[in-house]
This record gives structure tokens, C-alpha cells and sequence, in this order.
């Protein structure tokens, strides 16, 4: 959260991607409950649609003959589509799949500075740092993250009954800008259904299906639910954004961090979010010896190392650390068997920081406890 970030620098065709998936985000905003999308679209898709259109003249191919045309391109693979895009971009990725954005348009909405800056989770963590700062409580911070990663849905009572936590009283008002109405669209029968793996909301889907709305748990099959909430509660869920770059990868820093109390036990001590957030996992070994971890939680591995090349420095040393890492859910290497060498080709590391797969990192850590032996 504490890294300053460099202007990205996209090629003509990279803007062109990034304005289309930026508008298809606001979109997506402005037609939740199921409402069919209303003029004017936002100013992106106008854009990114002339763009597009031009570029297709020029290289004498037919381009989309309307907003509701680009949005039929976006349910096609990105190698379909007449851009120029880097190597290790993926070019099999969509950024629709039916109505519902995916991860990598999530991601190439924010490959520019000037929409990242816009996003929820941003400033309201920022304010919240701000805050907890101001009063030396980063205990409340560490509450507020927990908060967001473990309680994607509440009911309007379990929202007070957080905001009454001792630790959380001071962030009311911050609490209540993380979360929104839950979509009516997604109720069945006056109930919101959530995953058993996430917690997320579940949806219908037309055949009658319950999927979640996460795309991991789509892609895994995973459809069993799990907690109801009558929609008469005034049931709440977590904005887009903050499900997608915070709870998302939040899940995977708690799994981790439990992952490593649990092997070294009094041999190391872990610490979540160290200097209020200045990286994700501080480790601390026995011998004195301090690795700082940040966890990425990207579909694409490409936009993912120009998104860290940007920032400066790319682990934060406050607190000091010797070994830096950067640590993917294991599930990453499953979808894309060269993730790594994409993100490494796209972002050389120092000597000093490495990039590994949670399973492989792990291995790292129980390496070193056997030399402190």
C-alpha cells in the first residue's frame, strides 16, 4: 500500500485494451439488479470502440459496428482480436464471459495509473491507514483487513455487531464504505446463497444453476453452497473492487500465514501486514534473520510485472528484511504453466528478491528452519 507507483507506459494497442476493460468495469457498476445497460455508455467504451474501429480500417478487417458489437469481441479471446500485445500477455484470455467481467479485465482496467487512482479499495485503505496511524493502532488496521477478507457478506445487524468490535469502533464510517447492497438480481426465492469455499454471493444462472460470483470457484467447479441470508436482513457484500485486489488475495496471505506458524511453531514469528501494510508477511527466523513476503493474486502474469515494475521500491524495507519474495497462489502455476517466466521476462528482480509459487516458498521456509538447526 506505502509503494509509490511510476506512469505506466502503454503501447497504442495496450491503451486501447485498458479503455475497453476500464468501461466494461463502470458498465458492469451501472447495471447491477439485472437492469439492462441505459445510454450513454461510459466515456471508455466510446472511446476504446473509435480506436478500435480505426484500427481495424487500417488493417482493412471489419470492426465492431457497435457498443453492443464490442461487447460480443469482448466474450472472444483476446488472439481473435487485431492488437499487437506483448509476448506474454494471454492471449487466450476474454475479458467477458457471458455478463460477467473476468479477472483480466479487472486487471487491465487498472494498467493505467489514472483509473487505478479511482478504484475503492485505494483510498479507502488509505484513509483507514490514515486513522489507524493517527491513533498508533495498528491492531485496528490488521481488524480492518481481517474484517474484509473473512466477512465478504453481512447482514445490516452483523455490520453494527462489527463495528462495535473494539478494535473496529473507530472505523465505522469506513466499514460501511467497503460494502453495498447486496444485488437483488442474485436473491432466489428471498434468499442470498453464498460459495462454501469463499463466501461469496452465488447467482443463477440461466439454466438454473447456482455459480459463484468468484471466478476461482467457477473455474474449479465449485458450486456447493454454503451460508443463506434472508434478503429481508438488508443484506450487504463487499464492493467489486475490494473482493477482487483484497479479499481475493487476502484469503491466500491468511492461508500462508497460518501455513507458517503452523511449521515452525516457536522457530519463526509471522507478522500480517507489518508497518501497516508496507508488505503482506514479515518472517522472522530464529537466528535474526527477516524475509518480507508480498502475495499477488493475478490471472496475468504479464500485467502483473508491469504493475510491480512500476513500483518503487518494489518491497517496501520498513521494517528491514534480507530476503524478499513474491509469492503466487499455487492455483496460478495450474492455469498458466509459465507464469512464472512471463512475470519474471516482464519484471527482472534483484538478487535480493525472488518469485515463487505458496507451495515452493513454503519449501524455502522449511529449508532454512533445517539450517537453523
Amino acid at each position: 500500500m506505502t509503494n509509490s507507483y511510476t506512469t505506466p507506459e502503454l503501447s497504442p494497442d495496450e491503451l486501447t485494451l485498458h479503455l475497453i476493460a476500464s468501461g466494461i468495469i463502470k458498465l458492469c457498476e451501472t447495471i447491477k439488479n439485472g437492469k439492462a445497460p441505459t445510454l450513454p455508455y461510459p466515456k471508455e467504451l466510446q472511446r476504446s470502440l473509435d480506436r478500435l474501429v480505426l484500427l481495424c480500417l487500417r488493417q482493412g478487417k471489419t470492426p465492431p459496428q457497435s457498443l453492443p458489437d464490442l461487447l460480443f469481441w469482448c466474450r472472444q479471446p483476446l488472439a481473435e482480436w487485431p492488437l499487437q500485445l506483448p509476448e506474454n500477455a494471454g492471449k487466450a484470455d476474454k475479458l467477458l464471459n457471458g455478463q460477467i467481467p473476468t479477472n483480466i479485465c479487472d486487471e487491465w482496467a487498472i494498467a493505467g495509473a489514472d483509473v487505478e487512482a479511482e478504484l475503492t479499495q485505494k483510498q479507502l485503505l488509505l484513509n483507514v491507514m490514515q486513522i489507524c496511524k493517527s491513533v498508533e493502532a495498528p491492531d485496528s488496521y490488521a481488524a480492518f483487513r481481517h474484517l474484509l477478507i473473512s466477512k465478504p457478506v453481512l447482514t445490516e445487524f452483523e455490520f453494527l455487531q462489527q463495528c462495535a468490535e473494539p478494535l473496529l469502533t473507530r472505523l465505522e464510517e469506513q466499514i460501511r464504505a467497503a460494502y453495498e447492497p447486496a444485488p437483488e438480481s442474485c436473491a432466489v426465492n428471498g434468499d442470498f446463497y453464498c460459495c462454501s469455499n469463499c463466501g461469496n454471493i452465488m447467482f443463477r444462472t440461466e439454466k438454473g444453476n447456482l455459480i459463484c460470483a468468484e471466478e476461482r470457484c467457477r473455474a474449479k467447479g465449485v458450486s456447493e453452497q454454503g451460508k443463506a441470508f434472508p434478503q429481508k436482513q438488508q443484506v450487504l457484500w463487499l464492493k467489486r473492487g475490494l473482493r477482487r485486489f483484497i479479499a481475493a488475495p487476502g484469503r491466500a496471505e491468511l492461508r500462508l500465514a497460518e501455513s507458517l506458524e503452523k511449521l515452525g511453531k516457536s522457530r519463526l514469528k509471522v507478522e500480517l501486514w507489518p508497518n501497516f501494510d508496507s508488505y503482506d508477511l514479515r518472517i522472522v527466523f530464529n537466528d535474526g534473520e527477516a524475509w518480507a513476503v508480498d502475495v499477488k493474486d493475478w490471472a496475468d502474469p504479464f500485467l502483473l510485472g508491469n504493475k510491480v515494475k512500476q513500483q518503487n521500491p518494489q518491497i517496501p524495507n520498513t521494517p528491514p528484511w534480507k530476503q524478499g519474495y513474491f509469492v503466487f497462489p499455487d492455483d496460478r502455476r495450474e492455469q498458466r504453466s509459465d507464469y512464472l517466466r512471463a512475470f519474471s521476462n516482464q519484471c527482472p528482480l534483484p538478487k535480493y528478491i525472488k518469485a515463487k509459487f505458496e507451495s515452493d516458498f513454503i519449501k524455502d521456509v522449511r529449508n532454512k528452519l533445517r539450517r537453523n538447526k
